[in-house]
């Protein structure tokens, strides 16, 4: 399932930033949101950015993800897909910029509120 929403969202969320946090520390990357590749059995998601840099999730360990959608503390809406641990703790979050280019922001809040409406704000995962 974890898949099937990455890949749903993976064409329309363009730029993005991805986030792996905990208690203590965070750690953000700047990319666009092109190049995701999955281990031939499924197990693990490799977030590719400019320059090398890569991020991997292993999907069986993400229990849960969330479409966030909030106004930040500008006024202005924010949009993330959380991918949550067995402890209800965020462990990788893709955040939407706003665009460089304004014509692009509709129909990223757009597929956005899509995909939430399709999925729902809170997706169990199954083990």
């Amino acid at each position: 399932m974890l898949r099937q929403i990455l890949e749903d969202c993976q064409p329309g969320f363009a730029e993005v930033v991805l986030m792996l946090g905990n208690g203590v520390s965070t750690a953000e990357v700047y990319t666009m949101f092109e190049d995701l590749r999955f281990t031939d059995d499924g197990k693990i998601v490799t977030f590719l950015a400019h320059g090398g840099t890569h991020l991997h999730v292993k999907m069986d360990q993400v229990k849960q993800a969330k479409f966030v959608f909030t106004m930040n503390q500008e006024g202005q809406p924010s949009y993330s897909l959380w991918m949550v641990d067995d402890e209800d703790q965020p462990v990788f979050r893709v955040y939407l910029r706003k665009s460089d280019k304004p014509e692009n922001n509709q129909p990223r809040h757009d597929l956005f509120m899509k995909m939430r409406e399709r999925y729902g704000e809170i997706i169990p995962l199954a083990s």
